[in-house]
């Protein structure tokens, strides 16, 4: 072999040990911080909104109050735009996309709530509405209501810490 060609395949594979080989699991890399169910800034959100954001549940033991969506990436547009399958608990109302209820505190402690509500959409005139609450986990909760809206498994949104 000739000298030249020796000195190509020496350079050759120096070169190639200084590029990067593709790794074999070179899928999508995950973000350093989990933006999975984080609502808004706490400055951009509603008066109600905050109050179930800083709820002491604990003292209170009602685990339902909270602010929540049917995925956790609907939490990103909480207070933000107009849209479907958010319910903002307080420890006396829910406000979902087309009402806003009222309502006795339910039983502290328990996993499942039926309340009874007094109810009023966008110019309409009040109705009673009974609202069943439970809790799958401390991170979802099953809401249904009686009325045109179907009942829905939910996500707890939270701030970015």
């Amino acid at each position: 072999m000739s000298r030249t060609k020796i000195t190509l395949m020496i350079v050759s594979l120096a070169l190639w040990g200084c590029v990067a080989q593709p790794s074999q699991n070179s899928g999508p890399k995950k973000p350093a911080v989990n933006l999975d169910a984080v609502l808004p800034p706490q400055s951009l959100l509603h008066d109600d909104t905050n109050t179930a954001l800083t709820h002491d549940r604990g003292e209170s033991r009602l685990a339902y109050v909270g602010v929540w969506a049917t995925d956790g990436d609907k939490c990103a547009m909480m207070d933000q735009t107009a849209f479907e399958g958010f319910a903002v608990i307080t420890p006396d109302s829910i406000r979902r996309s087309a009402e806003t209820c009222t309502f006795e505190p339910g039983e502290p402690g328990s996993t499942s709530v039926r309340l009874d509500a007094t109810c009023k959409a966008r110019g309409n005139t009040s109705t009673q509405r009974t609202i069943t609450l439970q809790m799958l986990s401390s991170r979802s909760l099953y809401l249904s209501a009686t009325s045109a809206t179907p009942a829905a498994t939910m996500v707890r949104c939270r701030l970015l810490q």
